[in-house]
């Protein structure tokens, strides 16, 4: 769900650059954006004032405020709402855009808040309270909402990641692998656990709480044994679109989010550092660039980041204290 683009070489004084001589540890940078140069806008696509803005392409959204849920076909599902002055999210929905610009809607109500597309872009995955702690998981498709498979579960659901035959599903007590096909249920963990990636075969989890001296694991989610990176130090943010990069932060990080991010491969080999006031948010603009939500000491934007270089994706603006 992520593009390539070009950007020109920027001088030393317009850019940060990340330059890494012989054989040093991976460099380190700090990011202000009213140091940074402009670069070009952000590439992927995404929802600014209620408008999907696609490269060139704007379409209006029904509604004020929203995510790109990622690809399906030729079109986005997008998770839409309105927020009130007061931060209030109403009239929530999923709907499809398809590539003549025409806006379906898929899914009404609040279970489109919590709305996961498949990796792979055919389903759509939704949440749906239907008692104390209970909640039903519905698979449906994507390209009308209609549902396929739907299955209660105890200890507030909420779907990881699914592809077109299974969905990753932790709760408070348990990660576990529904196959929905069969309608069987297979337990991951019943410990913490993080992010997990079926394309990838990439699966988080915790030797116990990180909060009493617990460690991050990064496993093979078709062999839990199999350990790919081990940290009591930091944990994964998120692993790239390629599968062989990840963004790690510190492991007891809480709140508006972390001061620093690193860049690693998925073995854990340190690629590059950022740090900030914090990072509220980030994501893949392609396997090599990373998108980084920046909260300076007197600006904010979204920040480019290569491993030659940052720069910013978006204008500057006034920081807005956490």
């Amino acid at each position: 769900m992520r593009s390539t683009i070009t950007t020109a070489l920027l001088g030393a004084a317009a850019a940060v650059a990340l330059v890494v001589p012989g054989a040093a540890a991976a460099p380190t940078a700090d990011l202000q954006p009213e140091a940074l140069a402009r670069g070009a806008d952000v590439a992927v696509a995404h929802v600014e004032d209620g408008v999907l803005v696609d490269g060139e392409r704007r379409v209006d959204l029904p509604g004020n405020d929203g995510d790109v849920l990622g690809a399906s076909g030729g079109a986005w599902l997008v998770a839409v709402w309105t927020t009130t002055r007061v931060g209030e999210q109403r009239r929530a929905r999923v709907v499809r855009v398809e590539p003549d610009g025409a806006v379906r809607t898929v899914v009404v109500g609040d279970e489109a808040r919590s709305a996961l597309l498949s990796e792979e872009g055919s389903r759509l995955v939704t949440a749906e309270e239907t008692g104390r702690r209970r909640a039903a998981v519905t698979v449906r498709s994507s390209e009308d909402g209609s549902e396929i498979a739907r299955r209660v579960m105890d200890g507030f659901p909420q779907a990881v990641t699914a592809d077109d035959r299974r969905v990753v599903v932790q709760t408070v007590r348990r990660t576990v692998v529904w196959r929905v096909g069969p309608n069987r249920v297979r337990t991951l963990t019943s410990g913490s656990a993080g992010l997990a990636d079926i394309e990838h075969d990439l699966f988080v989890t915790y030797t116990k709480d990180p909060y009493l001296g617990g460690c991050t694991r990064l496993v093979r989610l078709s062999d839990l044994d199999m350990t790919v990176w081990r940290s009591c130090n930091e944990r994964v943010a998120a692993v790239s679109p390629d599968g062989t990069r990840m963004l790690t932060f510190d492991i007891l990080t809480d709140g508006v989010g972390p001061g620093e991010v690193t860049l690693r491969t998925v073995s854990g080999k340190p690629l590059a550092t950022w740090t900030t006031g914090w990072f509220s948010g980030w994501q893949w603009e392609s396997p090599g660039t990373v998108l980084l939500e920046v909260n300076g000491r007197r600006k904010s934007a979204t920040v480019r980041c290569t491993l030659a270089q940052c720069e910013n994706a978006t204008d500057p603006v006034k920081v807005t204290p956490p």
